[in-house]
């Protein structure tokens, strides 16, 4: 949906710092145009996204921020003595602290943890910008309340109907807005609460029938209310309205095509019979099909046709599925299915509403890819080990491979870090065809810890690591900077159900400083023995 250059401005005298910095990957969706500069510019400074500053002059933070333009993120780097001797409106200047000497690994992973927060706060707002355009693209009134009434987002019809401008709406509650008094509130327009207490009583969505006084007199609306709720999934934080005047309609019929026309979402009516009675514009869209090719077909028959089998519900309890069409392939919805009644309560038939939620699920599982597994590598994290083996050790029996990089810190040196990186890379790859069910993470720089659970014989841990140590000799051989990298393996087994993992993880770290010292690139398992 979008692309992003960072402008990112480097003042520093060293063109290790500044190398390291245009080394560094660009987040999916950005490109990075990084500059240099010994002195401080002015210019330079109020253009930036980045500024990283490096310079050991008098300039304070406070001072450097100044020359920043608004929203841009600011780096600075200092000695420890400087760093603590500022005062807290000096540390509030910048985003990010970099302590001298510079480590090119910290500084790898500060500045991606910065960027990603870039990403963020880009995608978020983008997110909130989808909302308002969604809304404000809808005709009829809609509206967000929290818990107390107060409204915290409205639409362009909703301040049309009211007469009131956006900025005057947001933070009022109903007596403000609809300019009622409240003595009248009180004798029966508070009508508006008492749905709104009915919908978080029943903690679903509810449709209404209002009445509402206004400056064009009294009104009538139609309206569906839905609880929001937080991500706990329990606690509610508000509620969201959506309103339809049906004052002026002549009869139902033209209402409901009023609504299904204006809503965001695909919609499907169906009778008692399951024939399918109506649809709305957004569904020809999703399913690629025309209104008059559905009408009158069986709800069933078409929807296997519509949907791959495989569904799943969701934290909320609806059910979602995929697209079974070429053209929106892997777009995920959220079905909502909801009974109709007539006027004497009974049931005449279904609406089906289909929400893309598409985009939200893609998010949700980057945003866990990004907690549980290391950016670089793909592997698990430290964090994912631990919850790995709280969740999954009980009752089995563990056994640990230490993997650690012989000679990376000299590859490194030699060659920068970006060979480093792909040495990691590669042992990664090496690590997942070497252990392929097992469970692999990267707990340090060079560091690696396999995982296998259950009984397992010595030899077999043995032969595995023998063979990955052979695979890095063969695959490094073969790339004349990563030639002289080797690994070392530490190899531990508990020895009860009731492992301190902890200590199984220091004692596979001592096995393997064992294999270092017997020469590297070898494998040594734990005995009690060693210290």
């Amino acid at each position: 949906m979008y692309h992003c250059v960072l402008k990112i401005a480097v003042f520093s005298p060293d063109f290790d710092l500044v190398n390291l910095i245009r080394d560094i990957t660009p987040l999916d969706r950005f490109d990075h145009a990084v500059a240099s500069f010994d002195t401080f510019d002015c210019r330079a400074a109020a253009d930036c996204d980045i500024l990283i500053w490096n310079i050991a002059d008098a300039m304070s933070p406070a001072k450097v921020r100044a020359a920043c333009r608004e929203g841009a993120a600011l780096v600075f780097c200092g000695d420890r003595q400087a760093i603590d001797g500022c005062s807290e409106a000096e540390l509030e200047a910048a985003d990010e602290f970099w302590e001298r000497p510079l480590n090119g690994q910290y500084i790898r992973y500060r500045f991606g943890r910065l960027l990603r927060r870039i990403k963020l706060e880009k995608d978020l707002y983008l997110t909130s910008t989808y909302l308002d355009t969604a809304i404000d693209s809808i005709p009829d009134m809609v509206w967000f309340k929290a818990m107390d009434g107060t409204h915290v987002k409205v639409n362009k019809a909703f301040c049309t109907t009211v007469g009131k401008t956006r900025e005057d709406v947001t933070g009022r509650d109903h007596c403000y807005i609809w300019d009622v008094s409240k003595e009248d509130f009180e004798k029966g327009e508070g009508v508006c609460k008492e749905t709104e207490d009915a919908v978080m009583r029943e903690r679903r969505t509810l449709q209404f029938t209002e009445m509402v006084k206004s400056q064009k007199g009294l009104r009538q609306f139609r309206t569906y209310k839905s609880p929001l709720f937080d991500s706990d999934g329990e606690t509610i934080l508000g509620t969201v309205g959506i309103g339809h005047d049906v004052t002026d309609l002549e009869n139902m019929s033209t209402e409901i095509e009023i609504l299904l026309s204006s809503m965001p979402f695909a919609i499907l009516l169906k009778d008692n019979r399951e024939r399918i009675l109506n649809v709305n514009a957004r569904f020809e869209e999703y399913f690629g099909v025309k209104k008059q090719g559905v009408l009158g077909r069986q709800f069933d028959e078409w929807n296997a046709g519509a949907f791959y089998e495989e569904r799943t519900v969701n934290n909320e309890g609806f059910v979602e599925a995929r697209v079974r069409l070429e053209e929106n392939e892997g777009k995920v919805l959220e079905i909502h299915e909801d009974s109709i009644y007539d006027i004497f309560h009974n049931n005449v038939g279904k609406i089906c509403i289909y929400r893309d939620v598409t985009l939200e699920r893609q998010m949700e599982e980057q945003i866990l890819r990004n907690s549980n597994t290391d950016f670089m590598t793909g592997l698990y994290n430290r964090r994912s080990l631990y919850q790995y083996l709280h969740n999954n050790s009980s009752g089995k029996k563990v056994s640990l491979l230490y993997v650690d990089l012989d000679y990376f810190k000299r590859v490194n040196d030699t060659y920068g870090h970006k060979v480093g990186d792909e040495a990691l890379i590669l042992t990664a790859k090496l690590l997942r065809e070497s252990f392929k069910n097992d469970f692999i993470a990267r707990i340090g720089g060079d560091e690696f810890l396999v995982v296998k659970l259950g009984y397992c014989e010595r030899e077999e841990l043995e032969r595995g690591a023998q063979d990955l140590i052979q695979r890095m000799k063969e695959n490094f051989g073969a790339i004349e900077p990563l030639s002289i990298l080797s690994a070392s393996v530490g190899i531990v087994q508990s020895e009860d159900f009731n492992v301190d993992i902890d200590l199984l993880i220091q004692q596979s770290d001592t096995a393997l400083y064992k294999a270092k010292e017997m020469g590297r690139s070898c494998f040594c398992v734990y005995d009690r023995e060693m210290k």
